[in-house]
């Protein structure tokens, strides 16, 4: 079992990054795998502008049945719309939102990975994954800490609990949209230890094996120097 957090992005060949967890899932079900692909959007029309992207990027990656469960204001997961799914893929788009309607069934998730099905999070679907979640927000103490785009109509950073699968808490595209500086100033704020942000088209697996990184890009670490105010960053290559 591993849980894939997806840095966001889009390329014409993504085996390298969320091919890796259609395959996990293929390995686990010995067949073409079915994989619960669950959106969020304000609105259903809205949301089904991207069902079929997602459906043909995941079956070219060598999905079966892409099961896609269309969330929205009014629509929380449920329990039974991940039941028989050989993997679990959390998609994109305002991560409030997803953290709202997905949370209600996180003893699920939570449930199914424990017992091999593998989770993907893409965007905000790697931001919720952690037993601490980052909303988004662009200020600290209203002072700016990373552009106003990466906000997710939030002025402060804003962190809750999360679906509890990593002990981490995950930013997303981060050399592209400039949140780095966001991860670096949550952890100088005391308000985590250790945040990892990852770039587009790149993946984090974490897994028993420990952490891989996989994809185009890296993954960016922030971390409290012991007994210090200073943060470290490092750079985990892929």
């Amino acid at each position: 079992m591993s849980i894939h957090l997806l840095g966001g992005g889009w390329a014409d060949d993504e085996s390298a990054w969320t091919g890796r967890f259609v395959a996990e899932a293929r390995e686990r079900a010995e067949v073409p795998p079915v994989i619960a692909c669950v959106l969020w959007a304000e609105d259903a029309e809205e949301g089904e502008r991207w069902h079929a992207d997602y459906r043909d990027d995941l079956a070219k990656l060598g999905a079966g049945e892409v099961r896609i469960v269309q969330l929205g204001p009014d629509r929380e997961l449920r329990p039974t719309d991940l039941g028989s799914a050989d993997g679990i893929f959390v998609g994109g788009g305002l991560t409030p939102g997803y953290h709202r309607a997905i949370m209600p069934a996180a003893d699920t998730i939570r449930g199914l990975v424990a017992s091999g099905v593998p989770y993907a999070g893409y965007s905000a679907g790697a931001m919720i994954a952690g037993d601490v979640a980052l909303l988004g927000g662009w200020r600290i103490g209203g002072v700016p800490v990373c552009p106003e785009a990466s906000s997710e109509k939030l002025d402060e950073v804003t962190l809750d609990a999360g679906l509890g699968l990593v002990d981490l808490v995950v930013d997303v595209h981060a050399a592209q949209y400039g949140n780095l500086s966001r991860a670096v100033a949550i952890v100088h704020a005391g308000l985590a230890d250790r945040v990892v942000a990852i770039d587009e088209c790149t993946s984090l697996v974490v897994g028993a094996g420990g952490l891989v990184v996989a994809g185009e890009g890296s993954v960016w670490t922030a971390e409290r120097e012991a007994d210090t105010d200073r943060v470290s960053v490092a750079v985990l290559g892929a």
